[in-house]
């Protein structure tokens, strides 16, 4: 119970960071307020941004490397923090002195006085809420410190700015200044719980983490995760920036866009939540989500690096900006649940001693945000160099052409290469499913699952997400209806066989694309073979196509068959040695080993080979002959597990565009077993052939029935 509760807290930790990397109300407003003030200097606005994200790298670099979470910094992580300690020591120097020195601006320090008392402000009112909330100081006492904390930081903000700018200015500067604190505490207390847990490092010992850090590198599956968690949170950092840059710096609609931004991202986070949610039990949907919001990212950065060139309307700028919320919010929210499911990953390697993975874990998140910004300040003091001549002559047109190949292009870039990462991510939505059962389960219950999962989390190993993309247009252009899902009810994976008809390629090709429970496949071993699938494609299915003009054929067997390939490897398809009965057997003991492993199986047992080359080798209604060694896969799941097979009938309608499932047809293991295969085996031949003299009559219209029910009279 302790364990679990801790590995909760781990999943729970390492995750809500990953929720607070997207810049919250008062950081963006923040960055926004600096690019304000600088322009009130008559300073480039990207100058003050640029002050202010370097105050945000230092808060974050101190809060990764500094303080008790030290001592349990592997070395590896020790290294990188000197390496990004000195990118942000040559930023900083260039910021605050070489650009300032060579520009001989006026009003610099000024500017930097302000972007100080914003970075200051928040670390030490963060850290009196994390105070109160862990029972270091009383009510009182931080009621009296914060007041006194806001109040002496405004008089001292409020006289710089009466002392420097004019009445007016100094009055419009000083209100956006009262914003930010009422946004900055209310944010505060509002995630007091959390900061209070932000603040409380689990005890980790350095031999502990090194340790940890060790086992979890061995993992394939934990490191593709990493490159890719690393990946979006820094083009989630640089894009933030750069999209608040853009409207700090070409509309004059800052509140309206920030309305905008906060607005989309709120509405998102929740709509996600709500789905990850509502199908975590049936079907988790977090690696689809996160494609579709680095899709929407992605083609909102690519309509943000459009809009730099052309003179785009305020509209246009309100949609895209609402789409790149939109889709840094769905990607972030995706992203962290994938992280509370790669606990598991880790419990999975790490068994009992999970104590401090959660610290573990933020210190990555947190490094990677520390990058983001370091990344992000690069670009800007990039783009601030063309003023290091004289920062106040700087033109409008200069910017927007600085700003466009230097701004977006590289989160744009980084952002691709995330999409890449997922799409070649080695675990699937199934892969979760199954991982969190095992570890309810001792080893020894169930070698055939570790097996699996060995290969999947520990080894090499590459989901090919391409064939579900593939899969996913294709059911848009076959859309068929599912009819008699409430026959899968209750039934247990692992334990489903579904029996479909073939009907040449029809069958295999709308079963495969609506099927509503995950499944591996039989295939004939001939389709699986690159040296004869191209001559076995050919006489079997190619030359029955009349459609098809006859020098053609082999041309196009040729390209399908890669393809087929290529498909049947993404399927993890098993395959059947037909013609070999000692190979025969290596395939009914993989397939065991599938259903073991918690896989429903799908076969089209239907025979082919009754027929001369160029006939029809398939019935076109209903179902021909069957093989039947495939229900003697049933004896054999019981000996290995002690589960009743569930033999479910399916037939694939080419004239209603429908699926259709019928009852299942349950293994009995007390029946002598050579009686029970033909029993299934007439059982699903008698319910297929009964689904297809219904789709016949549900086809006729009411003028064909006509002439029927009059014959049937007479």
């Amino acid at each position: 119970m302790a364990q679990a509760k801790q590995t909760q807290t781990a999943a729970w930790a390492s995750s809500r960071r990953i929720m607070l990397v997207m810049m919250s109300l008062p950081a963006l407003y923040n960055y926004l307020y600096s690019m304000t003030v600088s322009d009130a200097y008559t300073l480039s606005p990207v100058f003050g941004g640029a002050l202010f994200m370097s105050g945000a790298a230092a808060t974050a670099y101190a809060q990764t490397y500094l303080g008790e979470r030290r001592k349990s910094l592997t070395k590896r992580i020790r290294v990188l923090g000197t390496l990004l300690l000195a990118v942000m020591f040559l930023l900083t120097l260039m910021l605050w002195v070489i650009y300032p020195f060579f520009s001989r601006v006026s009003h610099f320090w000024e500017l930097s006085a302000v972007t100080l008392v914003l970075t200051v402000r928040g670390v030490i009112a963060r850290g009196l809420v994390g105070s109160v909330m862990r029972g270091r100081m009383g009510k009182k006492a931080f009621t009296a410190s914060f007041s006194l904390l806001q109040a002496g930081l405004t008089g001292m903000i409020a006289l710089l700015y009466f002392l420097t700018l004019s009445a007016s200015s100094a009055w419009y500067m000083l209100g956006g200044y009262a914003l930010s604190v009422l946004l900055e505490s209310h944010t505060l207390w509002r995630d007091r719980k959390s900061v209070a847990m932000e603040n409380r490092p689990e005890p980790l010992e350095k031999e502990t983490a090194e340790h940890m850090a060790k086992e979890l590198r061995q993992m394939n599956a934990f490191g593709a995760y990493q490159r890719m968690h690393t990946l979006i949170l820094i083009a989630l950092q640089a894009t933030l920036v750069m999209v608040y840059t853009f409207i700090g710096i070409t509309t004059q609609e800052i509140i309206s866009c920030l309305a905008i931004s906060v607005g989309c991202t709120i509405i998102m986070r929740e709509a996600t939540d709500f789905v990850l949610s509502r199908f975590k039990r049936r079907r988790p949907a977090a690696l689809n989500l996160l494609l579709v919001g680095l899709f929407g990212w992605v083609y909102a950065l690519t309509l943000f690096y459009r809009m730099l060139s052309d003179s785009s309307s305020l509209l246009m700028t309100y949609l895209t900006l609402g789409l790149c919320s939109a889709g840094l919010s769905v990607s972030v929210t995706s992203l962290a649940q994938i992280e509370r499911e790669m606990t598991a990953v880790a419990q999975y390697r790490l068994r009992d001693h999970m104590q401090g993975y959660g610290s573990m874990r933020a210190v990555n998140t947190e490094l990677s945000i520390l990058a983001g910004q370091l990344f992000a300040l690069l670009l800007l003091a990039a783009l601030s160099l063309p003023a290091g001549v004289n920062l106040t002559e700087l033109e409008f047109a200069q910017v927007i052409r600085d700003f466009r190949p230097l701004m977006i292009l590289p989160p744009l870039l980084m952002t691709v290469v995330a999409f890449l990462l997922v799409l070649r991510f080695p675990m699937n939505n199934r892969h979760f499913q199954k991982l969190k059962r095992f570890l309810t389960l001792k080893d020894e219950d169930n070698p055939a699952l570790k097996k699996q999962l060995d290969t999947v989390v520990v080894h090499k190993y590459i989901n090919r997400f391409g064939l579900k993309i593939i899969i996913f247009f294709l059911r848009l252009l076959m859309p068929h209806k599912v009819v008699g899902k409430e026959h899968l009810q209750g039934l247990e994976d692992g334990t489903m066989i579904f029996i479909c008809n073939h009907g040449e390629v029809y069958g295999p090709v709308a079963a495969t694309l609506h099927m509503p429970v995950s499944f591996r496949s039989w295939s004939i071993s001939e389709m699986m073979d690159k040296d004869i699938i191209v001559d076995y494609l050919y006489r079997n299915t190619a030359v029955r196509q009349d459609w098809c003009p006859n020098f053609m054929k082999m041309p196009l067997t040729k390209m399908f068959a890669r393809f087929f390939l290529w498909a049947f490897k993404s399927m993890e398809a098993i395959p059947v040695y037909r013609s070999s009965p000692h190979e025969l057997i290596k395939t009914f003991r993989m397939t065991v080993d599938a259903m073991q492993a918690g896989d429903n199986l799908l076969i089209f047992p239907e025979r082919g080979d009754r027929y001369e080359p160029g006939e029809r080798g398939y019935a076109e209604e209903g179902i021909g002959d069957l093989y039947t060694g495939f229900a003697m896969l049933a004896p054999a799941v019981y000996r290995r597990t002690g589960k009743a097979a569930v033999f479910i009938p399916v037939y694939a309608s080419k004239k209603l565009k429908t699926l259709t499932f019928g009852e299942g047809i349950r293994y009995d293991p007390s029946a002598p077993a050579s009686e029970e295969k033909l029993r299934i085996v007439a059982g699903l031949t008698h319910s297929i052939e009964a689904m297809a003299i219904d789709e016949r009559e549900t086809a006729e219209t009411p003028q064909q029935k006509a002439p029927k029910e009059t014959r049937d009279e007479h």
